[in-house]
């Protein structure tokens, strides 16, 4: 009889710029253990290694485990390269104890594994940072930064939509904004906001984009009331959809299915506009021979798509019974792990 804690497992890792999710999970499926930890990208964390070996070791002792057990490591990190790398793997990923294979890749990868379950087709991730990604039919990853493209994630859209107050572009139902803007700001005017802004030069830039990126709900929660909201949410949607119209064509499928990941992705004021962006895009160009872009919804989130890695890495079979016993799993969403 195998004991709760030499249960064989994978671990799956994604890694954010804000938040890090580690689960475990068995052969058949079940989630094991789980934890939620501070952000994985070394593009905006200076700790960001520690903060995923910490959220590891959470995961590992959330489930009773036994390092030891791990059948192989699965890890999507924003700021890491497309290709898996051995070296990235072994340097990034601290898992004492255990001797088994690691996979590294973008954290886009793993949501493209997730999303479309292999299937050629192009997903956005967009939260603290951004990322479109196309799939083809032969299986080769391109960004939409192939193509000179960068759409823009949550400090973006923040951007945007500060730059619009700071040019005297607000009005009278923009009011509710204004003011959540500013107490965010800790300023009681325009003019304070103009001078808080530029005095963060002497803030920590990781700082200052997590203080930024922490008012895109605020903005996408408006747009229904506030018209200087709905224009920049509505700016943010018009260049994600156009890396994704950029994309179809390669992808060798008609139609393409495309997915949306993320904190400000999935936000209901982005996602209604990114739809109906990518409608009125098929109303304009249908004379042109691209394919048609469908949205679909994503099969199962990032976490899961690196676990499918790692179980694939594992040489245990992908079936549908595993793929259903994943989808059926809890969020790995909770309070983070103590500092």
């Amino acid at each position: 009889m195998i004991t709760a804690d030499r249960l064989p497992f994978v671990v799956a890792i994604d890694g954010g710029g804000t938040h890090t999710r580690v689960g475990c999970f068995g052969v058949d499926g079940t989630l094991l253990g789980a934890a939620f930890g501070g952000g994985g990208s070394p593009n905006h964390n200076h700790d960001a290694k520690e903060q995923v070996a910490t959220t590891i070791s959470g995961a590992i002792s959330d489930g009773g485990l036994d390092p030891a057990a791990a059948l192989a490591v699965g890890a999507g990190v924003a700021g890491f390269g497309f290709g898996a790398r051995p070296q990235d793997a072994e340097a990034f990923l601290d898992l004492p104890g255990a001797d088994c294979p690691k996979v590294l890749v973008n954290d886009a990868v793993i949501a493209h594994r997730g999303a479309l379950l292999g299937r050629p087709g192009v997903i956005v991730v967009a939260g603290t940072g951004s990322m479109i990604l196309g799939i083809t039919k032969s299986g080769e990853q391109i960004p939409s930064g192939s193509l000179e493209h960068y759409a823009g994630g949550a400090r973006h859209l923040v951007f945007d939509a500060i730059r619009r107050i700071l040019l005297g572009q607000s009005e009278v139902h923009d009011g509710e904004l204004l003011r959540a803007v500013l107490q965010h700001w800790q300023v009681t005017s325009i003019g304070e906001l103009r001078r808080a802004i530029v005095d963060q030069a002497e803030i920590d830039r990781n700082e200052v984009k997590r203080k930024y990126g922490a008012l895109a709900p605020v903005i996408t929660d408006a747009v229904g009331s506030s018209p200087l909201a709905a224009a920049s949410v509505g700016w943010l949607a018009t260049r994600t959809a156009d890396g994704v119209r950029l994309l179809g064509p390669l992808i060798g499928t008609d139609p393409v299915p495309v997915a949306l990941i993320g904190s400000l992705a999935t936000a209901t004021g982005f996602a209604d506009r990114f739809q109906g962006e990518i409608d009125s895009g098929v109303e304009r160009e249908t004379g042109r021979h691209d394919p048609m872009i469908t949205v679909v919804p994503a099969a199962l989130d990032p976490l899961r798509g690196a676990a499918l890695m790692a179980y694939e890495l594992a040489g245990l079979t992908v079936d549908d019974a595993l793929i259903d016993r994943l989808g059926d799993g809890e969020d790995v969403r909770s309070q983070p792990l103590p500092a």
